[in-house]
């Protein structure tokens, strides 16, 4: 058997490493996925990297998060993308982002209390973008359905409308839209192989055609109204694209679009480097033109890379220099306010630079949304918006949703010294020792460090301690209930008031750990032999099996969950050229009876899944269900799919105490059912099943009293003396105290050495 450490860790993970507010962007290490949550909840992640940005470990410099709303919060979709922002008559905030299947409107007002307000259907798309022209917004995507005009004129009282969808010119696809509000022009950019299709917005309701230009694909543009100069009351547009769908001779055209029926070309410039011509801001001077190339950091290796356009003459923009953030992730969408520049960097998240000096800007702070790396791939950040009044920012993720930010500097900095548990003793005393450190000239308020936490039944605050080593503080957990979780996070403020917590965003994140000393592990099966399960189903093909994994690169895992070897998958064969996956009907695999009556139990175990490869991709579930009395009758306890986390493959371990478990009641008759249907012509269905294990929490490191065999009573008497005598010369366990097979004297010389103990 595991010893208690290993159980420990593949329940919980290893817990807590330095979680940093304030440092250089390091990537921290690895950590097991851990099961979260004040309320008992299973967080499924794919990563061990996911496991960290869900306590709201991200790393970040000079960027305070002030609330965080992941896709599942925001109610809508499987993936995020653009942001804009909208401001009340009333002066209220409002997000507005996509997602791949709605547009959803947040206000952020408060931003620490980010709250959803609408969501708006559309058409299904990784793609989805919007503007804003009084108060209209306005949202295209790749998926369809034209341009959808959306009222917010009563968004104060929770209400915006759907009021119109014009899909009149070309194909109804949209990559983007711009919108000169000074002009009162809407642009939809790309869609096909577009550049721009223009429409006014005399009628805000009802965007009106009024004319083209087709001579290169645009795939994203800024049109602004000039002032002053030699091209005053001209309107111009910046447009990043180029031939071919954009590859072809890719950068920034300059036209002339005052009349939308002689649009005229001013220059065109192919940047250095240039792979894809992506999207791009001007400086608020309009001298300089900052433009990100979304695949010459993946294409060619180099560093996350800006073009600087000199764009002061605009019939011959040159290139007057790059900048960088020195991370190797790709450059998406950048926003200029003042003399700032706003970056969402994919997996280095926000990137924010001086750009005081517009030809060599320099990173000021950032927020990383993708802890795990800083890859050339397209994960992590899409875009932000920086125009709130307020200064708050808010930026939008494809995995995690929607971030809401103040960008400050910083006046302390905090950093966990050690505070890595297992589980938190009942009995108090487990020590969490902080680093704290003012910066920038701020100075540290000595009564504000603080460990805050709170259980089912306890609630509270520590002061944390200066111990006498510069800038350490060190605080300990009181008792608390044994069985519950204990949500915890760190604070410290500077005396003019900026507060600092850990994890960043606390108390909406926390750190949550089981009070307890260990496990008892009553059930642990990892596949390497056949402990009582049983496959069923009417399924052609693809029946539930046992082996080593063979891979056959159609969504069936390459190797089992906890590096054992074997686990249980579905049709695990290469015959027949790896057609081998679940075909026209279901399988099921049923456990054998596993015990989950032990208060506290937690029933963990890894699942595979992948349904998106075939002619009918994403129309399939896994269905696993869970039985209380020997699988006379079954309760869902998950169902994954058809589309979204955990139906493209990946190892997923998941948790759950059973007693939460809605309509289970723990017993020792319990059963688990995993099921896999391919239900859809066209399908490969492909699933797995590993690392089961069912363990309950010990709240006692005290050994139980061998010689208390009556009833446990917690003192040895005269009833355990009557006991022994009651079983003389049986073999019963239970009063062979020194297990030498019989009942006898000896065992009764043990009951009176032990007499009055325990």
């Amino acid at each position: 058997m595991k010893n208690i450490t290993c159980i420990a860790a593949a329940l919980l993970g290893t817990g807590l490493t330095v979680a940093l507010a304030h440092i250089d962007d390091p990537k921290e290490q690895d950590r097991v996925p851990r099961w979260e949550g004040p309320a008992f909840r299973a967080v499924e992640l794919q990563s061990n990297e996911q496991a960290k940005s869900v306590r709201g470990e991200f790393e970040s410099e000079n960027i305070t998060l002030m609330s965080w709303l992941p896709l599942s919060s925001i109610g809508g979709g499987s993936t995020g993308n653009d942001c804009w922002g909208y401001t009340s008559s009333s002066g209220r905030e409002y997000a507005i982002i996509g997602t791949s299947d709605h547009t959803v409107f947040v206000e952020v007002t408060d931003p620490g209390n980010a709250q959803v307000i609408e969501q708006i259907s559309g058409p299904n798309s990784l793609w989805r973008d919007v503007k804003t022209y009084g108060q209209y917004a306005y949202a295209v995507s790749e998926g369809g359905s034209g341009i959808q005009v959306m009222n917010m004129g009563n968004i104060d009282f929770g209400i915006v409308q759907l009021v119109n969808t014009v899909d009149d010119q070309g194909t109804s696809a949209t990559h983007n839209v711009a919108i000169d509000t000074d002009s009162g022009f809407l642009y939809r950019t790309g869609g096909g192989d577009n550049g721009l299709r223009i429409y006014s917005l005399a009628d805000p309701t009802t965007p009106t055609y009024v004319g083209s230009w087709t001579a290169r694909y645009v795939h994203d543009a800024q049109i602004v109204t000039y002032d002053s100069g030699q091209w005053a009351g001209k309107q111009i547009a910046f447009c990043c694209g180029g031939f071919n769908g954009g590859f072809g001779e890719s950068g920034l055209c300059i036209l002339d679009v005052t009349n939308k029926s002689n649009i005229i070309e001013l220059a065109c410039i192919q940047h250095t480097n240039p792979n894809y011509s992506h999207q791009g801001w001007l400086s608020e001077d309009r001298q300089y033109f900052y433009l990100n190339d979304e695949l010459d950091e993946q294409n060619s290796g180099t560093l996350t890379t800006t073009r600087i356009i000199n764009v002061a003459d605009l019939t011959s923009p040159f290139q007057a220099g790059t900048f960088t953030s020195g991370s190797t992730a790709i450059d998406h969408n950048l926003y200029v306010k003042g003399d700032i520049i706003y970056e969402a960097n994919y997996r280095s998240g926000l990137r924010v630079f001086d750009g005081s000096n517009p030809v060599a800007p320099v990173q000021i702070a950032y927020f990383d949304t993708w802890p795990g790396d800083d890859g050339a791939s397209f994960n992590g950040l899409w875009s932000i918006y920086p125009y709130f009044d307020s200064g708050t920012v808010i930026g939008s993720d494809l995995e995690r949703g929607l971030f809401v930010w103040k960008i400050e500097q910083a006046e302390i900095e905090m950093a966990i010294i050690n505070g890595e548990f297992d589980f938190i003793n009942p009995d108090g005393g487990d020590q969490v020792l902080v680093r704290i450190a003012a910066v920038n000239e701020g100075e540290i308020d000595q009564n504000s460090p603080q460990l805050v936490y709170a259980s089912a039944s306890n609630s509270g605050s520590v002061d944390l301690q200066a111990t006498g080593t510069p800038n350490e503080y060190a605080g300990s957990f009181p008792p608390l209930t044994c069985g519950e979780t204990v949500s915890w996070y760190l604070t410290a403020s500077s005396t003019s008031g900026q507060t600092l917590t850990i994890p960043s965003n606390a108390p909406a994140s926390t750190f949550d750990d089981f009070i307890a000393v260990g496990i008892d592990v009553a059930f642990e099966d990892n596949g390497e032999t056949n402990t009582g399960w049983t496959a069923s189903g009417n399924a052609l093909d693809g029946q539930w099996d046992r082996g080593l994994p063979v891979n056959c690169n159609r969504g069936d895992p390459p190797t089992d969950y906890d590096g054992s070897g074997q686990c249980w998958l579905t049709d695990n064969s290469s015959a027949s050229s790896c057609n081998s996956d679940v075909d026209d009907g279901a399988t099921s695999l049923v456990s054998p009876m596993l015990d989950g009556s032990a208060p506290g139990s937690v029933l963990s175990y890894a699942r595979w899944y992948s349904n998106n490869f075939g002619a009918d991709p994403g129309n399939d579930v896994f269905q696993i269900d869970i039985s209380d009395n020997d699988g006379e009758t079954w309760t869902a306890l998950e169902t994954v799919g058809p589309t979204g986390e955990g139906t493209t493959g990946g190892w997923y371990e998941v948790s759950f105490v059973v007693a939460e478990l809605s309509g289970i009641i723990p017993s020792d008759e319990m059963r688990l059912r995993f099921t896999a249907e391919d239900a859809n012509a066209g399908s490969v269905i492909e699933a797995g099943v590993d690392a089961i294990l069912i363990s309950a929490l010990e709240c006692s490191s005290t050994p139980p009293c061998p010689a208390d065999v009556a009833n446990n009573d917690g003192v040895v008497n005269v009833n355990d003396l009557l006991a022994i005598i009651g079983a003389w010369n049986s073999s019963d366990p239970q009063f062979d105290i020194d297990d030498n097979g019989t009942v006898d004297v000896n065992d009764l010389l043990l009951v009176i050495g032990a007499w009055g103990d325990c």
